[in-house]
Order: C-alpha cells, then sequence, then structure tokens
C-alpha cells in the first residue's frame, strides 16, 4: 500500500473505519501500518491525509504505546505542514494530534519531577 497507487485512498478509507475499535487499531499496528500512514501524510492525496491523520489520531488517542510508536515514525514535521496548509479538516485534526502530543510531553515531564 505505497501512497503513489490508486489503491492507497481506499485502503486508508478502510483503515480509518478499523480504527474505530480496538481490534482494528491493534491490527494496524501489528501489521506495520504506522509508517504507511507517516508517510501517506506527507505526499499523499488530500482525502488520504485526512483519513491517514485521523487514523493515527484513534492510534494515539487509545494508547501511549501507539502514540510513541506514531512518534518514533517521525510523524510531527508531516503534521506540522499538514495542520497549515491540510484542508480544513486535515489540518484541524494535525493540530488535534500535535496537541496530544504536547500534552503527553507536558504529563511525563510533570511525573519526572515529581
Amino acid at each position: 500500500m505505497g501512497p503513489v497507487t490508486g489503491m492507497a485512498d481506499k485502503a486508508v478509507a478502510l483503515l480509518a473505519n478499523l480504527s474505530a475499535i480496538g481490534e482494528g487499531r491493534l491490527a494496524i499496528a501489528k501489521a506495520g501500518g504506522v509508517p504507511l500512514l507517516v508517510e501517506i501524510v506527507e505526499p499523499g492525496s488530500q482525502r488520504g491525509k485526512e483519513n491517514a491523520v485521523s487514523i493515527l489520531m484513534q492510534l494515539c488517542l487509545s494508547s501511549p504505546r501507539f502514540c510513541t510508536l506514531v512518534l518514533q515514525e517521525g510523524a510531527v514535521p508531516p503534521l506540522v505542514a499538514l495542520s497549515q496548509s491540510g484542508t480544513p479538516r486535515a489540518k484541524e485534526k494535525a493540530q488535534q494530534l500535535l496537541s496530544h502530543f504536547r500534552s503527553q510531553r507536558e504529563a511525563s515531564a510533570g511525573k519526572c519531577r515529581s
């Protein structure tokens, strides 16, 4: 499922539906979907980007482990770019995800200081 194939948008739309349930999120992560989703956020179509960032958000909100995985894949730079130049929906989702990353970082920094 590379971002240049015509099937990428359909596959990402299907994954967006699967990411709404726990088993789907787990399957996406176990199958190595996170690196591909992060990759789609950069060069993908507008619809593909929206769906990819929605899936990444579902993953990150459901588990700190998934959040760490997304961050390790270098998601921040493409999310920042998307938050500035994507569709309104993609911008909003990217900003929400970046905000979630910040709050997670602040929470863990607070635990270290205690």
